[in-house]
């Protein structure tokens, strides 16, 4: 046995650590194998993992799960599923005399939780038992029991757990998740059938390990079931006694034989290790502004951290994924992945450069086997398996097409925070392969207007014939949103082969030159100019500046409406280029504001006219389609909800033009109406525009890392004006580059 080394009496020791309980909803009891709701998401509404773990757990929420935590949940490789409704559950009886001492009669109960655990403590006059739930590594979460004897007299108890696996998928009768129980020592592990259904589990040779640190007599209670006991704990008054126990959960065998863990004193450094983690994370947490917005941050960063997750599999570096609790959000996608390390880069470098590098691991080069023509692109998302073109057996593995630029703003803002020449060294070349290919392969007609499109892909070809169908859902999956009206399908909206100079086919673009698209390439220039100022490429950053002015004075002409006063997509019809403001307005065309493409004038003219409850300045400001669009549809994906990573874009674009104090009231009003922002609710994938319900996938990971960037932008602490100072970002007039 050691001494606890966990918070679970003592508490976070942080800059006002008082604030930061119970700030998600962790408390319930998992009624099956994947209970889940209309929406597909999980219940219950959030669930604790830290450290890159793939297994999590929750508070109990009655009486007769009091001593444990509920769950765990485990990813099977791609799905979050849970193995119990509770798999230690403790049960505590007086040594002396037999009785059981019942923890619902406490006259003292507190279940709560905290950014580095899940806690509970009982209270009697005579005794106190305190349980703590926290991380010691990727694979190992610490349950640690503690009794204190509070009589003045010697006491002596006896613990026992016990608990039984969920054995059933319900949509898969046949199959049995447990292969097999063994006892060994004072561990109990599961080893799990393998199983290859690549749209509900997926699983190798996986196991569940539990494991004590004291000795414990162990016997099996039915086929699956366990109970663990230990022997009599004398207590002399005012002593304590601390108990843990390590629950482990494997992908593979040899994942499990590799492991160097299971060494307690490692395990105890870990832990200690963990919450020095936390403690440096709420550092910049002090200040005068409202608890409530530094309650937010906090939420923000343990719904990033919870959706963390270590390498395995296919994922060869620590990624965050877009949320554990929703059905197909396990893996690592492209944009999101850029929006999340400009967010970590505020709290965790090191887990920013490796979601970074987690989606870079697969840049396609030009020995490629499946893709060379796409030397220079990435992947839209990676998961734990590949897919079938890659000889792996997974679904959601996804090479049909890209995502929107945003890697080297990514980059840029994580340089920014480290100062890590290193990263750049890096990531440069890559990034500009990775610009370059925009350019080679979603440029139809070269004049210098990307447009977006689809990759070469099996699922493109139906009956030996392009998939017109199939390439325009791609090419709406390629810019991130995926049912915008401007992507509706009518008969001026054509496919387009692309070819290389020898005629070769490389891929496919839409007749349609878009505003964000182009806007973010835009800026991407300007990131990688001031990059290779920094590397003393002093000609190559004049030519992206060169390249930026090109494109800027495109967008700027070309893109932008007089008669409506707003930025638009290019319909490329054979009547020729006609802006697209038959769809309506959509949130894209504020991007150009962020990137600083739009003229004073343009911009100007845009803020007056459409910062009004009936078009962007809605109840949740910025939906992502105008309120007066004949379009708008407020619950409807990208439709209207509002997605805060581009209300995000908006709101800087207004701050950038000057405009920040109406940034700062549209950001104010946004947490504030964003259901469950400034409570205990999970965090929301986007939100009704009108009602601020919160919608689709809980517990979403850009929308926690865009309130977590508005925290740092306009709720801290304000300078004499009220308003922070923004960060100088590149004008095609600054040639030197200081800026940064």
């Amino acid at each position: 046995m050691l001494t606890c080394l966990l918070l679970c009496a003592a508490g976070l020791a942080g800059p006002g650590s008082a604030d930061f309980e119970d700030l998600l909803p962790y408390a319930g009891t998992p009624t099956a194998m994947e209970p889940r709701d209309a929406n597909g998401n999980l219940r219950p509404g959030a669930v604790y993992v830290d450290a890159g773990a793939w297994h999590g757990f929750h508070l109990p929420d009655s009486p007769a799960y009091y001593g444990g935590f509920t769950g765990p949940l485990f990813i099977a490789q791609e799905y979050s599923l849970y193995l119990s409704d509770g798999l230690q559950r403790l049960s505590l009886q007086d040594a002396d005399t037999g009785q059981a001492r019942e923890l619902a009669s406490a006259t003292g109960i507190h279940i709560y939780s905290r950014p580095d655990g899940l806690f509970q403590q009982f209270d009697w006059v005579d005794l106190s038992l305190t349980l703590g739930l926290s991380y010691s590594d990727q694979r190992s979460a610490i349950v640690t029991t503690k009794l204190h004897n509070l009589s003045p007299g010697a006491q002596s108890w006896r613990l026992s757990w016990h608990g039984q696996p969920l054995s059933q998928h319900p949509e898969l009768p046949q199959y049995s998740l447990i292969a097999s129980l063994s006892l060994e020592g004072d561990s109990i592990r599961w080893r799990f059938n393998p199983i290859r259904e690549p749209w509900r589990i997926l699983l190798s040779d996986a196991e569940y390990e539990l494991s004590f640190d004291t000795h414990v007599t162990l016997s099996r209670q039915g086929k699956f079931g366990y109970r663990a006991s230990t022997e009599a704990l004398p207590l002399a008054a005012g002593e304590s006694v601390s108990l843990m126990a390590a629950h482990r959960y494997f992908h593979t065998a040899k994942e499990s034989r590799d492991y160097l863990g299971r060494d307690w004193s490692r395990v105890a450094k870990g832990l200690q290790q963990n919450r020095q983690r936390w403690r440096q994370r709420l550092q910049g947490l002090s200040g005068a502004e409202p608890a409530a917005y530094r309650s937010l941050a906090v939420k923000s960063m343990l719904t990033l951290v919870h959706n963390w997750r270590s390498p395995a599999g296919a994922i060869r570096h620590d990624a965050v994924t877009p949320s554990v609790t929703y059905k197909w959000f396990n893996g690592v996608w492209a944009w999101d992945s850029w929006k999340q390390v400009v967010a970590l880069a505020h709290f965790d470098t090191a887990l920013a450069k490796g979601n970074l590098l987690a989606m870079f691991d697969y840049q396609f080069a030009a020995d490629d086997p499946v893709r060379p023509q796409d030397a220079g692109g990435l992947p839209d998302a990676v998961f734990y398996n590949q897919d079938g073109e890659r000889g792996g057996s997974g679904g959601n593995w996804n090479e049909r097409n890209a995502k929107p630029p945003l890697a080297a703003w990514a980059v840029w803002e994580l340089y920014s925070r480290t100062q890590d020449l290193a990263l750049l060294r890096l990531m440069y070349p890559k990034l500009k392969a990775y610009h370059e290919w925009w350019y080679r392969n979603r440029d139809h007609d070269h004049n210098g207007l990307v447009e977006y499109g689809a990759n070469l892909h099996p699922a493109h070809v139906k009956e030996g014939k392009l998939d017109v169908a199939a390439i325009i859902q791609a090419a709406a999956w390629e810019s991130g949103m995926d049912n915008a009206p401007r992507f509706d399908a009518g008969a001026d909206l054509r496919v387009w082969e692309n070819r290389d100079a020898a005629g070769k086919l490389l891929g496919y673009s839409l007749s349609q030159e878009s505003v964000d698209l182009n806007s973010y390439l835009y800026a991407e220039k300007q990131f990688l100019a001031r990059m290779a100022q920094r590397l003393t490429l002093t000609v190559e950053a004049a030519d992206w500046l060169a390249q930026a002015q090109t494109l800027g004075e495109q967008i700027r002409s070309r893109m932008f409406d007089e008669a409506s006063g707003f930025f638009y997509d290019l319909r490329l019809t054979y009547g020729g280029p006609q802006l697209l403001t038959s769809a309506g307005k959509g949130v894209e065309g504020w991007i150009p504001l962020w990137a600083g493409v739009a003229s004073p004038a343009q911009a100007r003219r845009m803020i007056a006219q459409e910062l009004h409850p009936q078009s962007f300045a809605t109840r949740v400001p910025f939906p992502s389609v105008g309120a007066d669009s004949p379009n708008f549809a407020p619950r409807q994906y990208w439709r209207g909800p509002v997605w805060l990573d581009q209300a995000w874009f908006a709101l800087q674009g207004l701050d950038r033009y000057g405009y920040r104090r109406e940034a700062s009231r549209l950001a104010k009003q946004l947490v504030a109406q964003a259901q469950g922002a400034l409570g205990d609710a999970s965090i929301r994938e986007n939100y009704d525009p009108l009602t601020g319900e919160g919608l689709h996938a809980s517990n979403f990971s850009w929308s926690a890392a865009v309130f977590l960037l508005i925290y740092e932008r306009w709720l801290k602490e304000r300078d004499a004006a009220g308003i922070r100072p923004q960060p100088k970002m590149i004008d095609i007039a600054d040639t030197k580059l200081n800026a940064g």
